[in-house]
């Protein structure tokens, strides 16, 4: 292991802080673990990084801000600074997890310099760019060539099978790793501290069933089928509460819509929670993660939810099912507000929530200390192929 720990690598992203979701935590959490890694990533705003400091190598590429829009585009061919930059470090191996400008470069710039690149499939490009553009030619041409970027790679890593699966269904023919996810699996000795604060600060029930949420708010997290199972819950039943927790550019539009359901009373919206020890306590007051996304593929947020023995409800077929055991680790139902209504009045009738939360917290997560281990060694198998192909 300490040869392997030894190993110099960099990590490639196209977002980064502020903007956090899983992708920003895995990448920072494997330069954190790691004892010579470097991240790339776009230049952050100035008054973050004077309120803000990492653990590690932290190079910036030349950017154009996105307008009107927390994002960044990274414009490394233009950055001369870049590669000098990333040559000082003696990378060993590239490793990119977004395949946008940062990930070709990175393809590139192996080449030239003959470092291996491996590539992380995250997220669901397809739906996210179907999204955006509300067109399905734009959408599959622009995945199909995500997908040459992913093929250039000497090795892609999925975070599941499922997700492999997904990557494969967008036209990838090549062999995939299976890499899963890793999370913080410490419980703070305050932990019931910390759920009193967050019920305090954030005016919780304690006489309801809490729901939650923890992700962007982003209308492809499915956050109008959370907040129509919610009104047909109410509508049977006034001991239900719902806590969102996360921000994002539909932020405005998921609140007025909870409010034409007449759900002001019984939704808390509480905006982008940074501090893990408030988060923590957020999770401990809730009996159940609503989490009914098919655009994710590995979340992070199951698994963080699972430590604290929450289990979760995610949709039945999803990638972010995959983890999950059904009535034994979590649950899953159809993507319809009916649906998850039945389910979730089954799951509070009939189940013993807090033994699944347990069974949840015993399966699910990977520790980052366990995980590093395994990416190491896989990237020292990368290395060593790539010698011999030479």
């Amino acid at each position: 292991m300490d040869k392997l720990q030894s190993l110099h690598s960099v990590q490639f992203i196209d977002n980064y802080f502020p903007v956090i979701d899983g992708v920003t935590e895995t990448v920072h959490e494997y330069a954190r673990h790691m004892e010579h890694a470097a991240v790339v990533c776009p230049a952050m705003e100035k008054h973050y990084l004077e309120k803000h400091s990492f653990p590690y190598p932290l190079l910036t590429s030349a950017t154009i801000r996105v307008p009107f829009s927390r994002y960044a585009s990274a414009v490394p061919k233009i950055d001369r600074e870049l590669e000098a930059g990333i040559a000082k470090t003696e990378p060993e191996i590239f490793h990119f997890h977004s395949p946008s400008l940062l990930g070709k470069y990175a393809v590139s710039l192996g080449k030239k310099r003959k470092i291996p690149v491996v590539a992380t499939f995250h997220s669901k490009y397809y739906d996210a760019i179907l999204e955006f553009t509300k067109s399905r030619a734009i959408a599959k041409m622009v995945t199909n060539q995500i997908v040459k970027v992913f093929e250039s790679c000497d090795e892609v890593w999925a975070c599941s099978e499922e997700t492999g699966e997904t990557l494969r269904s967008y036209g990838y023919s090549k062999a995939y790793h299976v890499m899963p996810n890793g999370t913080d699996v410490s419980v703070p000795e305050n932990i019931e501290e910390l759920k009193e604060q967050a019920a305090d600060r954030f005016q919780l029930p304690r006489d309801k069933h809490i729901l939650l949420f923890v992700g962007q708010q982003i209308w492809y997290k499915n956050q109008k089928l959370i907040l129509d199972t919610l009104r047909l819950l109410c509508d049977q039943r006034n001991d239900y509460f719902l806590v969102m927790v996360g921000t994002g550019k539909d932020e405005q539009e998921i609140e007025r819509y909870a409010a034409s359901l007449k759900l002001t009373d019984q939704v808390r919206f509480t905006g982008q929670v940074r501090d893990r020890e408030l988060l923590s306590g957020i999770y401990r007051n809730a009996e159940l993660l609503f989490f009914p996304s098919v655009f994710d593929n590995a979340p992070l947020v199951l698994r963080e939810a699972a430590v604290l023995g929450v289990p979760t409800l995610a949709v039945e077929g999803s990638n972010a099912a995959g983890a999950i055991r059904k009535n034994i680790s979590g649950f899953t139902a159809a993507a319809d507000p009916q649906a998850m209504r039945d389910e979730i009045l089954r799951i509070f009738t009939r189940e013993d929530v807090r033994e699944i939360g347990r069974n949840a917290r015993e399966t699910i997560p990977l520790s980052w200390e366990k995980l590093i281990p395994m990416v190491l060694e896989r990237y020292q198998t990368v290395i060593d192929r790539y010698e011999r192909t030479r």
